[in-house]
């Protein structure tokens, strides 16, 4: 059973939370939302900085909507937000996408230009070659960079080999 202080401060960071994406969320939800911070940040309802992680999370939320520590690929997502972010230094949009493309384990021809600018803007930042960023600012780019990396990934490839082609399954191939 909890003590009587940490049901007081979990609906006091409820609000707060509540407060910061500009609606009620349901306890259900509210119940996910600490679940994933508890998960993914070490998160307890009875520490100095929950209050400030609530806020930090809710304001992701908002803003980006894709913050959500139950989406598909949050974890390796996470990852690359948590690599940039504790770099701690300056790069270039240059260099910082070079250094994406090579934690992502991907090429930079494979990304499309409006991509890129896509993902700047997402993250309220508008992307030129050879402005300074502060790495703390990137991580959110990093983090909207990788899942669509994921995506990526994942996606059906075509092969020029006529018997690789799996995208019969489930149809017949009787077209008569």
């Amino acid at each position: 059973m909890a003590s009587k202080r940490y049901c007081r401060l979990y609906r006091k960071l409820k609000r707060i939370y509540e407060r910061e994406v500009g609606k009620e969320v349901a306890d259900v939800t509210w119940q996910r939302v600490v679940s994933t911070l508890k998960q993914h940040f070490d998160f307890n309802v009875e520490s100095s900085n929950a209050e400030n992680l609530v806020k930090l999370i809710a304001g992701y939320k908002l803003r980006y909507g894709i913050f959500s520590g139950r989406t598909k690929g949050f974890n390796e997502r996470w990852e690359a937000f948590n690599y940039f972010y504790q770099l701690d230094k300056q790069l270039s949009g240059k260099d910082f996408l070079t250094a994406l493309t090579k934690y992502l384990k991907i090429s930079l021809s494979s990304i499309p230009r409006s991509t890129r600018y896509y993902w700047f803007t997402k993250a309220c930042l508008s992307y030129k070659t050879n402005e300074s960023y502060e790495s703390k600012d990137l991580a959110l780019v990093a983090f909207i960079a990788c899942n669509w990396a994921i995506n990526k990934r994942s996606s059906v490839m075509k092969s020029a080999e006529p018997n690789n082609h799996k995208l019969t399954i489930g149809r017949s191939n009787n077209h008569g």
